[in-house]
């Protein structure tokens, strides 16, 4: 249980705010008492009728109060009077303030800034200290002043922003509650940074491997609305989505319905991902190149559109995970596997498809985390997708940052440009990422394909390239609160190559034992190691096939000693992994 005393001392607008907030969420871990210093405020009706403990004492009493009590938080809203030293010191204060902060510090801030006719002012959040509004800044959010506004006017907007914001950052303060869906690569990175962060209180997995069980209380479901219960009882804050097949299949629809903060997709915008058809007229319709194409489901035409395209390549409609695309120099060799495709190769999934030109250039990965209203757009990484065969997979190897041109830059900013104006125009409200896999040509820069998620290995980079705390990330996205992130870089090159089974992405072999797993996890230094298709017995470790582990390292020599070391007889993986211009 968190204890959170509230200062108030007038009519209690933002107390209101903040315990309905929470009764919201059904939050049943947060217990929160009014310490007024005027008897006769409003803030004390407020609060009993919201069954809420109320307490009025002089404040001339309160550093006896303070002596010898201890709280999770104490939160000031709309509090009038300057704590001392003395108080301060005896527990963790916060304030907010109607004013970006350090500009009108004090009284009167809304009129000061009215008065002035500002054309930007906002609310600071911040810990409090014995001087007036000179605490560190937890957040702030800007508002820009219509000049048509009257004074009361722009207090009713400040005072919006007040009530919307202060109870999710007094919900980060007091400890998250994290459940983090699925069992691959990724979702291990995402659970290795969230453990890092000092926002969070407790970690839950679900639908994830045994391995996994190390890093958090695992939570057993049967459908995506017993898991949303489930996190609902266990006063889950917020819920990270790592797979298309989750989002595709309408989890976030659920978890919204239960008034639950999820990160991902919602199944009408996971379209974008579910059909490739429907990515090309979304990036028609706002003007977003791609390569032009043709749908095709019908056998009888494969003679017709094959010869369409000049260097057809071939992909499946539907989702099949990485591996639905092909092309070949050989026509025949591309006509013959579009029947393939069309013959149910990936089931339904290509049993509709798309022919079209390919494109030559090299790919970069572009993930833009949108909330809702901001776009935040992290650092290009490049996807190493072909085994050595040719074969496309989901992934072998992934490399982060990658440095574009003066020119590519500029026309990566118009890009993003016509991503944001897309989102925006389709009212696109639930908070996701979006994964842009593009293709640098001579002439511009075309997106080859859209996913609704964080990729497998990108991920893997990423997360470890960014220093910032990505559970602060993370639940900025899920708050609209993306636009106060700032994000440290750090100065090098990191890579990420995937160990596989051999054989992958076709058929390969299971349950084979990594001899020399456990005294490798020991000694892996400057490394990082995240499981994929792995499941341990006792001490040992077996391969499930596929994608088995993804090993991270800003010194690529490290990586590769290690594949080397590792005793697998089935082991497979990408070799020389360099930047492709």
């Amino acid at each position: 249980m968190k204890n959170v005393l509230i200062l108030a001392s007038g009519r209690g607008s933002n107390f209101e705010a903040i315990v309905k907030y929470f009764l919201s969420k059904k939050r049943n871990d947060v217990n929160f008492k009014l310490l007024c210093n005027k008897k006769d405020a409003e803030v004390i009706l407020k609060a009993k009728k919201l069954g809420i403990e109320a307490n009025h004492l002089d404040f001339s009493d309160f550093s006896e109060y303070f002596k010898n009590r201890k709280f999770d938080l104490v939160v000031m809203a709309g509090f009038d009077r300057i704590l001392n030293e003395d108080i301060i010191k005896t527990n963790t204060f916060i304030n907010i303030h109607p004013s970006l902060l350090p500009k009108y510090k004090g009284l009167d801030a809304i009129k000061k800034a009215y008065v002035n006719r500002d054309n930007l002012t906002g609310i600071t959040i911040h810990y409090a200290t014995e001087s007036v509004d000179e605490g560190e800044i937890i957040y702030q959010k800007q508002i820009k002043i219509n000049p048509c506004w009257n004074l009361s006017k722009l207090e009713k907007e400040i005072h919006k922003k007040e009530h919307y914001y202060y109870p999710r950052v007094i919900e980060k303060l007091l400890g998250l509650n994290v459940l983090v869906v699925g069992s691959g690569a990724r979702e291990h990175c995402i659970i290795d940074k969230i453990l890092q962060s000092k926002f969070l209180n407790k970690l839950y997995i679900a639908d994830c491997s045994d391995i996994f069980l190390d890093f958090g209380e695992k939570i057993e479901f049967k459908s995506y609305s017993e898991l949303a219960k489930k996190a609902k009882d266990n006063n889950i804050n917020l819920v990270i989505v790592g797979s298309e097949k989750y989002l595709c299949g309408g989890i976030v629809d659920i978890f919204k319905k239960e008034n639950i903060s999820i990160i991902g997709s919602d199944k009408k915008n996971s379209r974008l991902e579910a059909s490739k058809l429907y990515a090309k007229k979304i990036m028609n319709k706002y003007k977003i190149k791609t390569s032009p194409y043709k749908k095709i489901s019908n056998k009888n035409k494969v003679d017709k559109y094959i010869y369409y395209f000049k260097n057809p390549v071939i992909k499946a409609d539907g989702l099949a995970f990485g591996k639905g695309v092909f092309f070949d120099n050989d026509r025949m060799k591309v006509k013959s596997e579009l029947f393939k495709f069309l013959s149910g190769k990936y089931s339904e999934a290509s049993r509709t498809c798309l022919i079209e030109e390919r494109l030559f250039g090299y790919e970069i990965s572009l993930f833009s985390f949108w909330d809702g209203k901001t776009l935040l757009n992290m650092p290009l990484c490049q996807d190493f997708k072909q085994n050595d065969e040719g074969l496309n997979t989901g992934g072998l190897a992934s490399i982060c940052p990658v440095n574009l041109d003066s020119d590519e830059k500029n026309k990566l900013k118009k890009y993003i440009k016509k991503v944001e104006n897309m989102l925006r125009k389709e009212k696109i409200k639930t908070p996701f990422v979006l994964y842009s896999g593009l293709i640098v040509c001579k002439d511009d820069i075309y997106v080859l394909e859209y996913n609704v998620r964080l990729g497998d290995p990108e991920t893997q980079v990423l997360l470890n390239y960014i220093e910032n705390d990505w559970l602060e990330i993370f639940f900025a996205q899920a708050n609209q609160m993306l636009d106060f992130v700032k994000l440290k870089n750090k100065n090098v090159e990191l890579t990420c190559v995937v160990l596989a089974s051999r054989g992958y992405p076709l058929k390969t072999r299971k349950n084979i034992e990594i001899k020399n797993l456990s005294d490798l996890l020991h000694r892996k230094n400057n490394a990082k190691i995240y499981f994929s298709n792995i499941k341990k017995d006792g001490d040992s470790y077996f391969s499930m096939g596929g994608r088995v582990m993804s090993i991270v390292s800003s010194d690529k020599s490290l990586i590769y000693k290690i594949l080397d070391d590792i005793d697998f007889e089935e082991k497979m993986y990408k070799k020389d992994v360099e930047f492709m211009r």
